[in-house]
């Protein structure tokens, strides 16, 4: 009988040893395993950026004094200087403007809210305003033309002044320091330069004397 033993064992010892060769070479050539995912997050909602904002309001006018005057005798044009004076009384305001000579118009409207808005009576002149600190600012327009405006508050008797009398009117506008400018208009529309006002009040028109009556905001029916 043939003796197997020694060849069963090298035979064995073969297998092992390839087994093993096998093993070493497929860990060698096993692809690098890819890294484990990260942990998925729960999706955030893209931010729309801050709020967006409609800009800071405009700041309301401040109210008007329940009455008050107001003269700028500064207003410069390309012909002379023209004289502005507004008086409001409660929600209503009259306004004179004249440059002494030839040119005046009166305007009346509305005093609300802090805004002035005046016409004359043709709409051919307008006059807007509000308050700038204890000033009233805005803008004249007479015709095709305007001018801008800054009128300080007054005190009696500085003011709109006017006299009537057999169809012919004079209006003044007195001053803070008491300078007079004023226009006469006569019954068909023609504009001079008006009589002197005096301190009291008084003017002589065609030879007689007569006292002007100062005008308020409420006074509507003044023309």
């Amino acid at each position: 009988m043939k003796r197997r033993g020694p060849l069963l064992t090298l035979a064995a010892a073969a297998v092992l040893g390839m087994a093993l060769l096998i093993t070493n070479i497929s860990k060698q050539e096993e692809p690098n395993k890819p890294a484990p995912a990260a942990q998925s997050q729960p999706a955030v909602a893209e931010s729309a950026g801050p709020t967006p904002t409609t800009g800071d309001a405009p700041a309301a006018a401040a109210p008007f004094p329940a009455k008050q005057d107001y003269v700028d005798n500064e207003i410069a044009t390309a012909t002379g200087v023209i004289t502005l004076s507004i008086t409001i009384e409660g929600d209503k305001a009259i306004a004179y403007a004249c440059d002494g000579n030839t040119i005046e118009t009166w305007l009346k409207g509305s005093a609300v809210g802090g805004e002035l808005s005046l016409a004359n009576a043709d709409n051919t002149s307008r006059l807007d305003g509000r308050l700038d600190g204890p000033d009233l600012a805005g803008t004249l327009f007479i015709g095709d033309k305007s001018w801008p405006y800054v009128a300080a508050p007054v005190a009696p008797p500085a003011g709109i002044y006017v006299n009537t009398v057999d169809g012919s009117r004079q209006s003044w506008i007195v001053a803070a320091d008491g300078t007079v400018t004023g226009v006469q208009r006569g019954p068909g529309g023609v504009t001079a330069p008006a009589p002197a006002l005096s301190p009291n009040g008084t003017a002589v028109v065609d030879g007689e004397t007569v006292t002007a009556v100062q005008v308020s905001g409420g006074d509507v029916d003044v023309f």
